[in-house]
């Protein structure tokens, strides 16, 4: 159980930090996305993916941003790191409970459907706005007619549902045991 407790804290730690660097990360990046070493890693595509467009695929490093699309895009992809950013704090009160020996409580089962449900509102709403988002802001520099708004719906989107849909019934499987489990103690 010791392990358990030491590994929770150092996750609780990690999850921690994740929360805050991550959205601090994403703004710098568009901040400062001429800058010749961020274009350059943009263009390997070691941050921002590609935009498929109907024009066909748009790399971030070698479209002229504007201050509009530029804005736009760290808003797009502040939005699709949100529900990250949330499970980030969920997962760290829930190994935070691990570290205090809390194992099945109703409070962690909670925590599980939280995750659950956040996986899933990231599959059906928020994948599709990003892509909104994204979109807008790679081709408004584009001249008019050239500019697209384009949703989709694809396997990411059925990822992000399918794996929220699994976390949600765990949860309601881990309720039942904790239900159980209290209804043993109390019997005994």
């Amino acid at each position: 159980m010791k392990n358990l407790q030491k590994l929770s804290g150092y996750l609780k730690l990690t999850f921690q930090f994740l929360a805050f660097f991550i959205p601090i990360l994403v703004t710098v990046l568009w901040l400062f996305i001429d800058w010749a070493p961020i274009n350059k890693a943009i263009s390997q595509e070691y941050f921002l993916a590609p935009i498929k467009t109907p024009e066909g695929i748009v790399n971030f490093a070698t479209v002229e941003l504007t201050s509009l699309s530029k804005f736009i895009g760290c808003i797009g992809q502040l939005l699709s790191i949100l529900p990250y950013i949330l499970g980030f704090i969920l997962l760290k009160s829930l190994f935070s409970a691990y570290q205090k020996n809390k194992i099945f409580t109703s409070t962690n089962t909670q925590i599980y459907k939280k995750i659950g449900w956040l996986a899933f509102l990231n599959g059906i709403f928020i994948l599709p706005v990003t892509q909104v988002f994204m979109t807008i802001a790679a081709t408004l520099s584009n001249p008019p007619g050239h500019r697209y708004i384009c949703i989709s719906c694809g396997t990411p989107h059925f990822e992000a549902i399918l794996c929220g849909l699994l976390i949600i019934v765990i949860s309601l499987v881990m309720q039942e045991a904790q239900s159980l489990q209290e209804e043993n103690q109390l019997t005994v």
